[in-house]
């Protein structure tokens, strides 16, 4: 009797207990949250930092500059550059040679016309011109190239700021100022895109054929499991053979920093449409207001 009893109560508790622990299984795939891109801010030239414009913990924008490198030497070597393609006193010289030539020229073939002058003279005069129009075409590409040096300098010095290359935070500082950059350590800083958060997640091959790239998906986001859209932005090819699943990546919008990088979220593959519609409307609910700190 009590025999019968024990296996009359284990197999209820199978009954009840299997239909939950599979539908946690088959419903919700967990994963963190991570910024969408971790970046190492270099630079592309040499030197020594003098200024640092930002601060760990700092918000910035594309293009914002961060840091500033030496560049006194560049800013002489600009003045150089700019006073020597300001410099047209060769070019005035020439072209005023070449009026003369033409000039010499019409009055040698009057006279040529008239008889008071022999074919050697007028075809000296004609060589004189074609050697003062040289003279000037060689003058205008040096005043060319002095123009293209001045560029070079200006990209180089533009080269010693150290700019943003995409909106968000700056979370470490590489070096400090005096340090010098070289091109086997060129990281200065390090940055996290925050307006766009991603979440890795290894789905089942079973289930991989529901997901697809753009696809809107539901994530639960931390502890109150706040509903958030998120789209697909890519299933691997390729599936993990010790696991049997399947890479994918789903990245949400964050423009207001309100889900934290590092939180607990799960993808739920069983949520309908009008679910994820109900949570696309819901998105500035306040479960959803995390601290943007970073993982």
């Amino acid at each position: 009797m009590k025999r019968t009893w024990i296996k009359t109560f284990c197999l209820f508790t199978s009954l009840v207990c299997l239909p939950m622990s599979g539908m946690t299984l088959a419903d919700e795939y967990e994963a963190f949250t991570e910024p969408y891109r971790r970046i190492r801010v270099s630079s592309s030239e040499m030197g020594v930092i003098t200024e640092f414009l930002v601060e760990e913990g700092e918000a910035v924008r594309e293009g914002q500059v961060l840091a500033q490198l030496d560049d006194e030497l560049l800013r002489k070597s600009l003045e150089v550059s700019r006073a020597a393609k300001d410099a047209v006193g060769s070019k005035t010289a020439a072209e005023a040679e070449v009026v003369l030539r033409d000039q010499q020229v019409q009055s040698y073939r009057r006279l040529f016309t008239q008889g008071n002058a022999t074919p050697r003279e007028l075809e000296r005069a004609e060589n004189d011109h074609r050697q003062a129009l040289a003279r000037l075409q060689s003058v205008t590409e040096e005043l060319a190239v002095r123009e293209l040096e001045y560029q070079r300098v200006l990209c180089q010095l533009e080269h010693r700021r150290i700019l943003a290359p995409c909106n968000g935070v700056i979370v470490m500082k590489a070096k400090e100022r005096g340090e010098f950059v070289s091109p086997t350590d060129p990281v200065v800083l390090q940055m996290v895109q925050l307006d766009r958060i991603k979440a890795v997640f290894s789905v089942p091959l079973r289930r991989i054929d529901q997901l697809r790239d753009g696809q809107d998906v539901l994530l639960r986001v931390g502890s109150k499991r706040a509903s958030v859209v998120g789209k697909v932005e890519f299933v691997s090819p390729i599936a993990t053979a010790e696991s049997g699943t399947v890479r994918v990546k789903v990245v949400v919008p964050n423009e207001n920093n309100q889900i934290r990088s590092g939180v607990v979220c799960w993808l739920d593959l069983e949520a309908s449409p009008n679910a994820i519609r109900g949570a696309r409307t819901r998105v500035s609910d306040a479960p959803l207001i995390l601290s943007p700190a970073v993982r």
